[in-house]
């Protein structure tokens, strides 16, 4: 404010010796133009390196000719990629075949010259004879009588013919009705230890201890710890430590299942 009080006393004084105290409009007119020029200094001025160009101001001229140059390198490689693309559309595939397999061709050829179509070589006339002779052959070995089957050996007395039994398989029974004569022994699936306690989970097949006894077969149940697909060995070992009554209480229930089943012993699978 100092300032310009100052700068506004000097317009009037200056006005007054110019033009004399009765021009007011002069001393307006100094007074204007000294508060233009003061408002002109204060405004800041930014340095050069500090303003920003137009954004498409190229002063040099080297912008456009690179840009052209860009632009045509881009347009020739697209040009051979597109033309080497469509080449590779028309050219037929073209196999590398091994020189052994074109040596061979080679005398295929020369052997079809040699022998043309509708003309059979020696060799190959004698090789239809003789395979028409194999073929009847053949026929007259298959028109003979049939041979009677060989009598099935009886095994030793002494030697023990031992076959698994598998509950329910429906070609098991079968089976064993047809070999019933070549075994001595059946070990059929019939008794499961589900537990500590000794339960015994029965599952046998109930035809057997008829036909076992009807062809002389010594039936021998299997006694495991399998129950469906996993092995229970805590329940053997439960029951190999455990009170001598429940050993006793366990025993007995499977005389009785080997006496129910006419059984001549038992087999024992534990794991």
């Amino acid at each position: 404010m100092p300032r310009w009080n100052a700068q506004r006393a000097f317009a009037r004084l200056l006005a007054r010796s110019l033009y004399g105290a009765s021009s007011p409009s002069a001393a307006i007119g100094i007074f204007l133009s000294s508060d233009l020029g003061d408002y002109t200094r204060q405004m800041p001025e930014l340095p050069l390196e500090q303003v920003t160009p137009f954004v498409f101001s190229d002063p040099t001229g080297k912008r456009w000719p690179r840009l052209r140059l860009i632009l045509l390198i881009g347009g020739v490689l697209f040009f051979l990629a597109t033309v080497l693309f469509v080449q590779t559309l028309f050219v037929a595939p073209k196999m590398n075949v091994p020189f052994s397999l074109r040596q061979l061709k080679g005398q295929l050829k020369a052997l079809q010259k040699e022998n043309p179509a509708g003309q059979l070589s020696p060799a190959s006339l004698l090789w239809q004879k003789f395979s028409a002779a194999r073929q009847a052959a053949k026929k007259l070995a298959g028109a003979g009588p049939i041979p009677s089957p060989r009598p099935r050996k009886k095994p030793p007395e002494n030697e023990v013919r031992l076959a698994f039994y598998i509950n329910g398989d429906p070609y098991s029974y079968a089976s064993l009705q047809e070999h019933a004569s070549q075994i001595t022994h059946l070990c059929p699936e019939w008794m499961t230890v589900i537990n500590g306690l000794g339960e015994l989970q029965i599952d046998g097949d109930t035809r057997l201890p008829k036909l076992t006894a009807s062809k002389g077969i010594a039936l021998m149940p299997l006694l495991t710890n399998l129950v469906g697909d996993t092995w229970q060995p805590e329940a053997i070992e439960n029951l190999a430590h455990g009170a001598a009554q429940r050993q006793d209480r366990f025993i007995q229930s499977v005389l009785s299942v080997l006496r129910t089943a006419k059984a001549s012993g038992v087999v024992i699978d534990w794991r």
